[in-house]
């Protein structure tokens, strides 16, 4: 059995295959090349412009290892340092999935089952194992976890902002905002994210960072440089499930999408929604501010899967899904 799967996930692996931009080529000509189209292209890579591209920059043009089973086959995206990724399983009626400590009910739409799962930013780039819990079947697999390649940056603070740091209120904090978060679906099989406000992102997700002499972390989000007072919308629609002042992310709401997908605003000057109100995409949630553990106004988004914190811009083109 062991080398049966060994097998199949050799086969699964030669099929996604990563290109390696060269000079002068484009989004289409690649497409082209491997017989797929510029818009999966940029779903897949969570491309913002398909015109803008860069030499040595790595892609996934066959985007999905497929998998057979007992009674059907699974196609997942491969997963990447930081990112979401999509499955779908076809020939079941409901089952589980689990990945790096993420146990991920699967929702079934379409006569098929589909999931998204989180890959921490921090998680180690190798082979991990994948189980999917079909109607009483399980069936062990086991992914390659590709790459992020983040940058690093060091911030220099204010003795305010260390002390706040050092709260040991900040555990209970995080733990509130991961358990605003409802896992229910249904999976928004359409959603394609919308930019909260007008402004240019400042610091990208994923991005170590070192907090003066403190600690090393990560960003868990999108920082966009904005004016105080900027009105901050909701990306997709969802319902207001947090919307309060915190320490750290200062005034703060969390909208929820389905499917264990949220999605955080944070710093905001004010708060126009409260909790259990629905929003659609492009509705003012508050105003942009510099309040909570922040250096200057800006809006800090976060998206979280399963209270995993995960690259949003991937997200505006579209979900991660085979």
């Amino acid at each position: 059995m062991g080398r049966l799967w060994g097998l199949v996930l050799f086969l699964a692996l030669a099929w996604a295959q990563v290109h390696v931009v060269a000079p002068g080529e484009t989004l289409f000509a690649i497409a082209k090349r491997y017989g797929t189209t510029v818009e999966v292209l940029a779903r897949t890579n969570g491309l913002k412009d398909p015109n803008r591209i860069r030499v040595g920059q790595r892609l996934w043009v066959r985007p999905f290892l497929e998998f057979p089973l007992p009674r059907g086959k699974a196609l997942v995206a491969p997963p990447v340092q930081g990112k979401a990724f999509g499955l779908r399983v076809e020939g079941y009626r409901e089952g589980y999935a689990e990945f790096l400590g993420v146990r991920a009910p699967l929702f079934s739409q379409g006569g098929v089952l589909w999931g998204l799962l989180p890959v921490p930013a921090l998680a180690e780039p190798k082979a991990s194992p994948l189980r999917l819990l079909l109607e009483g079947e399980e069936v062990p697999l086991s992914l390659p976890v590709a790459p992020g390649g983040y940058g690093q940056e060091a911030l220099a603070l204010s003795p305010g902002l260390k002390a706040l740091l050092q709260d040991p209120a900040l555990k209970a904090e995080r733990e509130k905002v991961v358990a605003a978060c409802p896992r229910e679906g249904p999976m928004p099989l359409g959603l394609a994210f919308r930019p909260p406000l007008s402004g240019r992102t400042t610091s990208p997700f994923g991005v170590r960072r070192r907090y003066g002499g403190l600690f090393t972390s990560y960003h868990e989000g999108l920082d966009y440089a904005v004016s105080p007072g900027t009105p901050v919308r909701a990306v997709a629609d969802g319902v207001v499930v947090l919307s309060e002042r915190l320490k750290v992310r200062g005034e703060a709401v969390v909208v929820a999408h389905g499917a264990g997908l949220c999605t955080g605003y944070w710093h905001l000057e004010a708060r126009k929604v409260r909790p259990g109100d629905r929003v659609r995409a492009g509705q003012v949630l508050g105003l942009s501010g510099s309040t909570g553990l922040s250096t200057g106004p800006h809006l800090h988004l976060e998206v979280r899967l399963f209270g995993v914190p995960v690259d949003p811009g991937p997200f505006f083109v579209g979900l991660p899904l085979p």
